[in-house]
């Protein structure tokens, strides 16, 4: 399911509403062992967008793209194009995880090294070595480039909410709705507190939900809907 989601991501309209996207993963730590990564891949690839479009010529730059190499890498005996084959999916995240720590090691503090650091801990989700992931999303949250730690805060409060420490995810939403980026807009951090409170004030989060529905953003209306339902829901006698 994931990789057939990360393939429609890179082709399809989906990447023009990526931004405004959130996705739940539940509180069983299972689940999120499962598919802790598809979050996580959806932000990686806003932070593509946000990225690569906007290189300029340098080191850094260039370290970056050549381990971006694997990440459309051919898993078979031989690429087709001729470019970097694996012979297993395995393989392959393994060559992502190392070439992308590289880079954030090699360019620490930098932009580059944030977003290099950002792809590395995906891998790591995707694994299911929470532990390591969260420690990774904190590092990026703290660095100096505001639109890829804002994308590292939204996937962490997704995360910690997943393990259910929801009191740590509504402190990081807040935040992002308090101060918005380029990237991550006030309507998403807005989503992700709403989810974040759904269970200890349900009240509120249906109100910033309803304030949702109403604005003229389908992508962000799409979602306010399907988590209103969430919500609602959670409050029908068992």
């Amino acid at each position: 399911m994931d990789k057939q989601l990360r393939e429609q991501l890179k082709h399809d309209k989906f990447v023009e509403e990526v931004g405004h996207t959130v996705h739940y993963l539940s509180d069983h730590k299972a689940a999120v062992q499962k598919y802790g990564g598809i979050a996580v891949g959806v932000l990686v690839l806003a932070i593509g967008v946000y990225g690569f479009m906007s290189w300029r010529e340098s080191s850094r730059q260039e370290d970056l793209r050549q381990a971006a190499l694997t990440l459309d890498a051919f898993i078979g005996d031989q690429s087709p194009t001729g470019g970097l084959a694996f012979k297993t999916q395995a393989e392959k995240d393994a060559a992502i995880l190392k070439a992308m720590t590289e880079v954030a090691n090699k360019h620490e503090g930098s932009k580059e090294g944030q977003l290099a650091q950002m792809y590395a801990t995906q891998q790591l989700c995707d694994q299911g070595r929470l532990a390591e992931c969260e420690s990774g999303m904190r590092k990026i949250a703290s660095g100096g480039d505001q639109n890829v730690a804002s994308l590292a805060k939204l996937s962490l409060a997704e995360l910690l909410l997943a393990q259910g420490k929801a009191g740590e995810a509504e402190t990081i939403a807040r935040e992002l709705v308090n101060n918005p980026t380029a990237v991550v807009s006030k309507e998403q951090g807005q989503l992700a507190l709403a989810r974040a409170i759904a269970k200890s004030k349900p009240q509120e989060a249906q109100m910033i939900l309803q304030a949702l529905q109403a604005l003229d953003r389908p992508a962000v209306t799409r979602a306010a809907v399907a988590l209103m339902g969430e919500v609602m829901g959670q409050q029908l006698p068992r």
